[in-house]
């Protein structure tokens, strides 16, 4: 999950900042992610693919 976040993330030049604030959740929170420290819930999921242009399952779960 880690990787594909990040890749994707600076695929689309976002900060984790830029990314966390288009999600309405906290830097470090969206941080907790991309590290694989924590799992994100199916709505904030949806909504990270969506700001990444990208699958949730390309994200999350491959």
């Amino acid at each position: 999950m880690k990787n594909k976040l990040k890749e994707k993330r600076k695929e689309k030049g976002l900060s984790q900042v830029e990314v966390a604030k288009k999600a309405k959740i906290s830097e470090r929170t969206y941080q907790r992610y991309e590290s694989g420290e924590r799992l994100s819930d199916v709505l904030t999921a949806l909504i990270i693919a969506d700001i990444l242009n990208s699958a949730v399952e390309e994200l999350f779960f491959l």
